[in-house]
């Protein structure tokens, strides 16, 4: 008789609409930031770097070239950077013929979200775009001298549209271009 009583008394009562549960502080999923209205974000994806297309010849050049080498090294009877050269070979193929991954670059009245780290505009000294082809790259100059020069492939960003947000925070180097280490990636294609 009290079972049912129970069943009366929950079909009695009017039928309450199913709310959302708040999520638990202790939950793993990752909570995104409430950003003001005001706060203007430019956000795109692009690949972590870009990449050549290697020809036949390429790789042959390379194989040709650590054969001479390799054979320059045993008729002088120095065996050991032999294999230093080999995998250089090996290494080189591998990387050679790898896709990068795409990444989210982001842009804020705070700083750089690049490659899943901010960078505040207070750690960066100067920037500078430049054009290699129809490729933009965006770089960073940091305030610590010790640190290299941030590279930042700006895909189908507007580049134009980058270099006025940043120039509210950042000031532009004009007399900068490709930095050495590009340039060589360029000429051999890596």
């Amino acid at each position: 008789m009290a079972k049912k009583a129970e069943k009366k008394k929950a079909k009695v009562g009017p039928k309450a609409k199913p709310t959302k549960k708040a999520v638990s502080p202790k939950s793993k999923k990752p909570t995104k930031l409430a950003v003001p209205a005001t706060t203007k974000i430019i956000a795109w994806k692009a690949p972590d770097y870009y990449t050549f297309e290697k020809s036949p010849y390429w790789s042959l050049g390379i194989g040709a070239l650590a054969i001479v080498l390799c054979a320059i090294l045993i008729f002088t009877q120095n065996y050991f950077p032999i294999i230093i050269i080999v995998l250089a070979v090996i290494v080189t193929f591998q990387i050679a013929h790898e896709r990068p991954p795409t990444q989210e670059f982001a842009l804020d009245e705070g700083g750089i979200l690049s490659r899943n780290s901010y960078l505040p505009y207070l750690e960066i000294k100067s920037f500078w775009v430049a054009k290699h082809g129809n490729k933009s790259v965006l770089y960073l100059e940091p305030v610590n001298r010790a640190k290299s020069a941030i590279t930042i492939p700006l895909g189908n960003q507007n580049p134009n549209e980058v270099k006025d947000f940043l120039l509210r925070f950042v000031p532009e180097k004009f007399e900068y271009g490709e930095l050495l280490s590009e340039k060589l990636i360029r000429i051999f294609r890596l």
